[in-house]
């Protein structure tokens, strides 16, 4: 990929909005919820609300570099045009949607939600929903920048495509270059939980419960029909004197027994 801002203007103006709401950038619906989740991290813990901005910035660098790695990077097909595909809009059943989430994502942070839902029934307002900026926290403050620090540090390092300095940081730092690479290892981690803890000791007790217990129980009850309906079925021969025999038999028993009690 790369250098996709010419042959896919859409998705490229629909990418850079997600980027801006994601790195928290106002007025987009990102910014109210980071603001939030931020604030609500400083009041657990001081250490955890810097923790949070930090991740806030490192997440608005993050998306940038990816908007300009595909979008503004070198060219694969401009490189080796006549060996590689021209890239192309994607129709508009792809782009319409990402058009109509875009523009959502462009305005529903301004919209009141807190008044409307709640978890206890009480209406909450957002104070950054007034957008009064010279009442907003210094913690909505302080994320903005961090998220402008990030967005310009990937801008300086990623637009042009060219920039020596992530390869010269990769030499330098290889191990945190392969933990990144790796995705800190998180997917191997997760991996690792799912297979040998979830499935160990939940999925596979609960698939031997099911496959013996419940399958058994159903499984006989069926082999339970089945047999009391082959005892019977002699029983259903549609012969009239079978029949007068069984009900004067009965008849008979059932005399007998009234008459004993």
């Amino acid at each position: 990929m790369g250098g996709l801002h010419k042959y896919m203007p859409w998705t490229n103006a629909c990418f850079l909005i997600g980027c801006l709401a994601i790195s928290g950038i106002p007025p987009f619906a990102g910014f109210f919820s980071k603001d939030e989740i931020v604030s609500a991290a400083f009041h657990f813990s001081p250490f955890m609300g810097y923790f949070m901005t930090l991740v806030s910035g490192m997440t608005a660098f993050y998306m940038f570099r990816l908007y300009y790695v595909i979008f503004w990077g070198k060219s694969y097909y401009e490189q080796d045009p006549e060996n590689r595909r021209r890239p192309q809009e994607v129709p508009f059943i792809m782009w319409g949607p990402l058009v109509f989430l875009a523009i959502i994502s462009i305005f529903a942070g301004m919209i009141p939600f807190g008044h409307f839902v709640s978890a206890d029934g009480h209406s909450e307002d957002i104070a950054l929903q007034t957008f009064s900026f010279w009442t907003w926290s210094p913690v909505a403050w302080t994320s903005i920048a961090v998220a402008i620090i990030g967005i310009s540090l990937a801008t300086w390092m990623y637009k042009s495509g060219d920039n020596p300095v992530p390869d010269m940081l990769q030499r330098r730092m290889p191990k945190l270059h392969k933990a990144a690479l790796n995705r800190f290892y998180i997917d191997d981690a997760w991996q690792f939980f799912t297979h040998k803890v979830v499935f160990r000791c939940f999925s596979i007790p609960i698939a031997w419960f099911d496959r013996r217990v419940i399958d058994g129980m159903f499984n006989f009850s069926a082999w339970a029909t089945q047999e009391a309906g082959e005892a019977i079925r002699p029983w259903q021969s549609g012969d009239v004197r079978q029949y007068a025999v069984w009900f004067i038999t009965g008849s008979v028993a059932l005399t007998l027994i009234l008459l004993c009690i």
